[in-house]
């Protein structure tokens, strides 16, 4: 997943055949887009395959992301907050991007001791999008946000989203002209 040579567009459907599929079945391609899209593989969009053939199938554009897997283990990963994990999963709700090393990972799902390696899990289980050239990862799309989502709306998290948020307000008012 963050460095997947030429076989990118096999891990799930590219925008053109979405954008066909969607035409088919009267669907407005731009929901799916927002909905599913995101996933950058070697230069190439790529989305969730499941949530399109369901939301195709049913007419209903919502997140089917829980119908494999549960927010619970993301909330896991988030909860070990190595340096600053949780600020950085707030910085990405807000459609923001964080710098990672993806060299580092150790790929057994089990040993962590970074935020990298968090992060870097994280895009191999398809709750973030790596960004190779820039070295960045982000939440794809909407269906991803909001299994973030489920997990900040938890006990422990509220002090946390009120500070940042106030630093982005205050970030926003410095910038105005006097």
């Amino acid at each position: 997943m963050v460095d997947p040579k030429n076989l990118g567009s096999y891990f799930g459907f590219t925008s053109e055949e979405v954008q066909e599929q969607c035409r088919q079945r009267n669907v407005d391609y731009c929901e799916i887009e927002k909905w599913y899209d995101g996933y950058l593989l070697g230069g190439c969009h790529i989305y969730n395959p499941k949530s399109v053939v369901d939301a195709l199938t049913w007419k209903k554009i919502k997140s089917y992301w829980t119908g494999t897997e549960t927010y619970e283990a993301l909330k896991i990963y988030i909860d070990m907050n190595f340096d600053g994990l949780k600020e950085s999963v707030i910085t990405m709700l807000g459609s923001g991007r964080c710098k990672i090393n993806t060299r580092k990972f150790q790929n057994d799902m089990t040993t962590f001791s970074t935020k990298d390696d968090v992060l870097t899990l994280l895009i191999h289980l398809g709750y973030l999008t790596y960004d190779e050239k820039m070295e960045e990862v982000y939440i794809p799309n909407q269906e991803i946000a909001e299994e973030f989502l489920n997990v900040v709306d938890e006990p422990g998290w509220d002090g946390l989203v009120r500070a940042l948020s106030r630093s982005e307000e205050l970030k926003k008012d410095s910038r105005m002209p006097d």
